[in-house]
């Protein structure tokens, strides 16, 4: 469950059905439990014509498919069901989110309302153009943090002449601790005068980080 998912599709789904968009928009439709499962051999009948029943089902099963293709294309999604869905995610996701603040995200009653909203978001079946919209979100996200590692690696490795090594080794875990500079140029380090004059910069960084941690909702080390 990355953060901001859910609340990205509910309020995508406030908007197509207060502004007079589709549902269609939005989602397909829903993930049947029973997709693919093959009914139990007792109920199975035995064939009395293998070929003529093949026949008739074919011809049953394109009338129908047909059918349904043509209600689907004209109506899209049940809208009455939709809201019964999309309740059902918002009242998990406002509990959810009060176990978040109360408990923090490792916490076994907070693991348990996340499961459950996952159980109710994850049969909706998103349209290319809203899953590929959470896959980008996801994304932007990495690309934010590896943009400011990189910038307080060079600050450190390039400019303050920070052996690499040292910086792979005292870094991690220290990503948004504004202490962590401070401390390099009270050091004994060679490279110690050198991250006194860079401090400001890396600690816009870490800013940075701390920013979106804000936003997504999680760790450095969770994102």
């Amino acid at each position: 469950h990355f953060p901001g998912t859910v609340d990205h599709i509910l309020s995508e789904y406030t908007r197509v059905t207060t502004e007079g968009g589709r549902l269609s928009d939005v989602l397909s439709g829903y993930i049947d439990p029973d997709d693919g499962i093959a009914p139990p051999a007792a109920e199975v009948p035995p064939p009395i014509d293998a070929k003529a029943a093949k026949a008739d089902d074919d011809s049953e099963d394109d009338d129908a498919e047909a059918s349904d293709d043509e209600e689907e294309a004209e109506s899209g999604p049940d809208p009455i069901i939709a809201a019964q869905r999309f309740g059902a995610v918002a009242d998990q996701m406002e509990i959810t989110r009060k176990a978040l603040k109360k408990h923090g995200r490792n916490n076994k009653a907070t693991i348990a309302e996340l499961l459950a909203l996952a159980e109710l978001f994850m049969p909706i079946k998103l349209v290319p153009k809203q899953f590929e919209g959470l896959v980008e979100r996801v994304r932007s996200a990495l690309d934010r943090l590896r943009q400011q590692e990189r910038a307080i690696m060079q600050l450190c490795v390039r400019d303050a002449r920070m052996p690499r090594a040292d910086f792979l080794r005292q870094f991690p875990g220290n990503e948004v601790d504004e202490s962590w500079s401070d401390a390099l140029a009270k050091g004994k380090g060679k490279y110690a005068e050198a991250i006194g004059r860079l401090q400001p910069d890396i600690v816009r960084c870490q800013q940075k980080l701390t920013a979106l941690e804000t936003e997504t909702g999680l760790t450095i080390a969770e994102i």
